[in-house]
C-alpha cells in the first residue's frame, strides 16, 4: 500500500506530505458530514455528482466540441488553469472510455522514484528533476495516474522552488485531477467516489492519512465499489466506498477475451488479479521442466469465502487435465469483530492432474510491489488452500512441472 508518511528519515517529504494533508482534508470531512451536495476543496466549493459515461461517450471524441479529449489532455498538460472542473472531469472519467484503458497497471517508474524520494540520504536537485522526468513518462502513457501528478509536484516545489511557475502548473494539476475525483460523490453508502484506476483508492486515503482495516468488494444499486471500513481518525470517517464499476468490467472484458484467445494460446504463467475464478489445462506433456497450460475461464469473483469450508465450490469429477480455482478473500468468525480481524487472501484450488505438481508464486503488493511466496505444490484431487495477509492484489502462478522424487 502507498502510504506517502511511511519515510520517517527524510524529514523534507514529510514536511510536504504533512502540508499536502493539510491541504486536502477538509475534503473528508465534509464530504462526510455535510448534508448538501456541495463540498469544499481548496477553499473553492464544487458539487459532487457521479460520472455521466453515455455524455462522455457522445462528447470526448467530438473533434469540433469543447470536451474533446486529446484537446483536453493537451491543456492539462501545460497546466492551463482556465480548465474547470468539468473539462478535468472528462479528462479523469473518459479515460475509461479509450482504448488504452488499463485500471489495473503498474509503471516500473514509480519505484524508481520511490527508491529517490524515500532515501536515507537528502535528494539532490538533480534527482527532483529526476523525478519530474519519471513522472511525465508515466502520464504520457496514463494521464489520469493521481500519485505522479503528486510526485511530480514534490519534484518541482524542491527543484524549482514553492513559487517557480513550474511549480504552480504542477500544483495546479494535481489539485485539479484530486478535484475532479472529490467532485464525484461524497464518499459514503449512497455517494461513492467513482475512480478509474483501482489502486487510486489507496492513494486517496493515504493522503488524508486514513488508515484501512480491510478491503471488501461489494455491490450498490447494481455498481461493483470497494468498502474499506477505517480505522480511528480525527475526521470522524468510519467507512469508505469507492465505486470501481469500470474498472471491474474492463476485466470482465479482458477475462472474456482471454477465453477467446484461450482456444489457441498455450504459457506457462498466468497472472490472475484478487477477485477470480480460473481454470486452466495443461497443453503440453508434462517433464520436469516447465509446462504449457492453457485458460479454460477467467471469471470476476465476487464473494468472500469461509474459510475451510470450500469443498463445495468444485465438482467430484473436473475434466482430466485441469487446475481449477479461486484468487479471492475469504475468512471466518462466530462474531462480526472475528470476521473482520480474520479476513486474509487466498488461493483455493483442486487438481485433476493424475502427476502431483510443482509451481512457482510471485504475489504483488498493493503498492506495485512483486515477491516470491512459498506454496505446497499441487496434488491430484486434494483441496489445497494458500494463504496470505491483505495487501496483496495479483498472483502470478508459472513454471507447473512434474514432482521431483
Amino acid at each position: 500500500m502507498l502510504y506517502i508518511c511511511t519515510p520517517k528519515k527524510n524529514s523534507t517529504m514529510k514536511k510536504l506530505f504533512l502540508s499536502t494533508l493539510l491541504f486536502l482534508a477538509p475534503c473528508f470531512c465534509l464530504a462526510q458530514n455535510g448534508e448538501g451536495e456541495d463540498i469544499i476543496v481548496d477553499d473553492h466549493e464544487i458539487s459532487f455528482k457521479a460520472p455521466d459515461y453515455q455524455f462522455l461517450r457522445d462528447t470526448i471524441n467530438d473533434p469540433e466540441g469543447v470536451y474533446y479529449y486529446p484537446r483536453l489532455l493537451e491543456r492539462l498538460a501545460k497546466g492551463d488553469t482556465t480548465l474547470d472542473i468539468n473539462d478535468v472531469r472528462c479528462i479523469y472519467y473518459g479515460y475509461a472510455l479509450q482504448p488504452d484503458f488499463d485500471p489495473y497497471g503498474h509503471f516500473d517508474e514509480q519505484g524508481e522514484i520511490q527508491k529517490i524520494l524515500f532515501s536515507d540520504v537528502e535528494p539532490s536537485k538533480a534527482d527532483f528533476e529526476k523525478v519530474i522526468e519519471l513522472a511525465d513518462k508515466v502520464l504520457a502513457k496514463k494521464p489520469t495516474e493521481l500519485p505522479m501528478y503528486y510526485y511530480r509536484l514534490i519534484g518541482c516545489h524542491y527543484g524549482y522552488g514553492e513559487s517557480d511557475p513550474r511549480t504552480e502548473a504542477a500544483r495546479f494539476r494535481f489539485s485539479a485531477m484530486m478535484d475532479a475525483v472529490y467532485s464525484s460523490g461524497n464518499g459514503n453508502h449512497d455517494a461513492p467516489f467513482h475512480l478509474t484506476t483501482v489502486m487510486h483508492s489507496y492513494f486517496l486515503m493515504s493522503m488524508n492519512d486514513l488508515h484501512p482495516e480491510y478491503q471488501s468488494l461489494g455491490q450498490i444499486d447494481g455498481r461493483f465499489c470497494d468498502i474499506f471500513p477505517i480505522e480511528a481518525n480525527e475526521y470522524g470517517v468510519d467507512t469508505l466506498y469507492f465505486d470501481i464499476h469500470e474498472c471491474f468490467m474492463h476485466m470482465s472484458k479482458m477475462f472474456e477475451s482471454n477465453d477467446e484467445a484461450s482456444t489457441t494460446r498455450v504459457g506457462t504463467q498466468l497472472e490472475i488479479p484478487l477477485g477470480t475464478h480460473f481454470i486452466i489445462k495443461l497443453e503440453e506433456e508434462l517433464g520436469e521442466d516447465k509446462t504449457g497450460f492453457k485458460v479454460v475461464k477467467m471469471e470476476p469473483y465476487d464473494n468472500v469465502l469461509v474459510r475451510y469450508e470450500n469443498d463445495g465450490l468444485f465438482p467430484e469429477e473436473g475434466e482430466p487435465g485441469t487446475i481449477e480455482g479461486y484468487f479471492c478473500r475469504s475468512t471466518y468468525g462466530n462474531t462480526v469483530e472475528e470476521i473482520r480481524d480474520n479476513v486474509k487472501i487466498v488461493l483455493v484450488f483442486k487438481s485433476w492432474i493424475d502427476s502431483m505438481l510443482n509451481y512457482d508464486t510471485d504475489i504483488r503488493q498493493e503498492n506495485g510491489t512483486w515477491e516470491k511466496t512459498s506454496n505446497s505444490g499441487i496434488w491430484h484431487k486434494v483441496l489445497m488452500t494458500e494463504i496470505w495477509s491483505t495487501g496483496y492484489d495479483m498472483l502470478k502462478i508459472s513454471n507447473l512441472r512434474k514432482m521431483s522424487n
